[in-house]
């Protein structure tokens, strides 16, 4: 592994870092701010990938980026949007990781990682927790599978704990929910 190799890895790991961080905080705000967070150190990390050889890897840098101005906007827009202001930048931004996955496809493999994050831009405009959580327990293989393929270590722990983490909420909250 190369120097610039371990310090993608490092980098990934502090976006898995951040993201779990993120469910820690109480507020709204801080938890998608520290999920932006980890959106910059993930499109970093995949992005030290692309360079480091991996050309699958692209989908993921640009896509993560993209969920970076995705959770920007829900955030400005969080005390005046309506379900369907944010039906409508679920849409957009689903439209968006579509021609952005096409536009950095590399192969096959990119189409995990388009698939996983269409799934997760949807889940956003989903208000009962429990399809919420279906949405992430769908999206996470895709993108287990992807960070598998391409190598991105921190990708695949982080997938590996939203699946859990999700399946354990979903199972705890299935009878009390809807």
């Amino acid at each position: 592994m190369t120097s610039l190799e371990l310090f993608a890895q490092t980098v990934g790991f502090l976006a898995l870092a951040a993201n779990i961080a993120s469910f820690h905080f109480k507020k709204y705000r801080q938890i998608v701010l520290v999920q932006m967070l980890s959106s910059v150190l993930f499109t970093v990390h995949f992005s030290l990938l692309y360079v480091s050889g991996r050309p699958d890897a692209a989908t993921a840098g640009v896509l993560n980026g993209l969920s970076l101005f995705r959770n920007g906007l829900l955030l400005l827009t969080e005390k005046r949007r309506t379900e369907k202001g944010t039906a409508l930048i679920a849409g957009f931004f689903s439209a968006a990781v579509i021609v952005f996955g096409i536009l950095s496809w590399s192969s096959w493999v990119s189409a995990l990682f388009i698939t996983a994050m269409v799934l997760v831009t949807v889940s956003m405009s989903i208000r009962k927790p429990n399809v919420l959580r279906l949405l992430t327990m769908t999206a996470a293989p895709f993108a287990f599978v992807y960070d598998l393929l391409i190598g991105s270590a921190g990708g695949s722990v982080s997938e590996a704990v939203s699946f859990i983490s999700a399946l354990t909420a979903f199972l705890r909250n299935r009878s009390s929910e809807s």
